[in-house]
């Protein structure tokens, strides 16, 4: 009974992969055409690269709560305050670099936890819980920097936003290498296919054996943990910390997941759609920058974008259920 099930559904993903790449090569195509040939330069290129890097990481953690049927629009905000108290560890309290880190992902962890054992054993909604941790670490972040921006980070933390390895920025590594850990997670490992099967039919998860509560706490520690990686990125690259950090990133997030065939109705979808959906994102950002669209516009025609994703996703999803 298992077995045509679960090759069903990875056909499913196959199909979704394949369209997510021909809407990459599209959007390749377009954005190089409008902008005259600007957006297929390699100096473009590195820069579409390591703006991918903050909103693919955190993709990777929403790919895996919307596979469970959650949201998660708490990631923002935990990159906010892991910046936050991070920059003041570094610059006022003379604690060691390395520590600063790991205060940093586990506060991601801590928010993840919260968020987590919430909606897993309070069983409060998602999207009201995440909305509420998303406020309450958005508060504590402007709260510590008192609207300042934080500078003299130590030079040793620009490796993740400035630095390159074998030619290749450091940040671009780092997503290749966690989204190379959560395709290994989803495909390899009992952990992925008690997920696929929670997002399935969470009911029947339950019956047949899977800690249902354990797995969903969690992907919603990975999520945090990978917001704050993203942090870690983000002030390396400026070299500060500034409330803004991850402003609007939870919907980037999303619209990621989505267009690379992630399903809002959960089951469905994989890591490496949500980073080509990552690609395309910021490919549309930074064609519509090129151009010198007003940010505005880029703004609605984002939500377009992500409008139009979920409305594919919910007419594909009626095909499949009226064969």
């Amino acid at each position: 009974m298992k077995i045509p099930l679960m090759k069903e559904r990875k056909k499913t993903k196959q199909s979704t992969s394949g369209g997510v790449i021909i809407i990459f090569f599209i959007i390749l195509v377009l954005v190089a055409v409008l902008t005259g040939g600007k957006s297929i330069r390699w100096s473009n290129i590195v820069n579409v690269l390591m703006q991918s890097t903050t909103i693919g990481l955190m993709a990777i953690g929403m790919t895996l709560v919307i596979i469970d049927r959650g949201i998660d629009l708490s990631v923002g905000g935990v990159a906010a305050l892991s910046s936050a108290i991070g920059a003041i560890l570094m610059t006022q309290h003379n604690v060691p670099w390395f520590l600063c880190i790991l205060v940093m992902l586990v506060i991601g962890a801590l928010v993840g936890l919260v968020n987590g054992m919430s909606i897993a054993i309070l069983k409060m909604p998602a999207f009201i819980c995440t909305m509420a941790t998303l406020k309450i670490t958005q508060g504590l972040a402007h709260y510590i920097l008192n609207g300042k921006t934080i500078f003299g980070l130590p030079e040793i933390h620009a490796v993740f936003g400035q630095k390159n390895f074998l030619s290749i920025p450091v940040s671009v590594w780092m997503l290749g290498v966690f989204a190379a850990g959560g395709i290994l997670l989803l495909k390899f490992f009992k952990f992925g296919r008690e997920l696929y099967a929670m997002g399935g039919n969470p009911k029947a998860a339950w019956l047949s054996g899977i800690n249902v509560r354990k797995n969903r706490i969690i992907i919603y520690v990975i999520s945090g943990v990978m917001s704050s990686v993203a942090a870690l990125i983000i002030t390396s690259r400026i070299m500060c910390a500034q409330v803004s950090i991850g402003e609007g990133n939870e919907l980037d997030a999303i619209a990621s997941a989505v267009i690379g065939g992630v399903s809002m109705a959960g089951g469905e979808g994989g890591v490496a759609g949500a980073i080509i959906g990552t690609l395309v994102i910021v490919m549309i950002n930074n064609g519509l920058n090129l151009m010198g669209i007003s940010p505005y516009i880029q703004t609605a025609i984002k939500g377009f974008v992500i409008f139009l994703a979920i409305a594919m996703d919910v007419i594909r999803r009626r095909k499949e259920l009226a064969d």
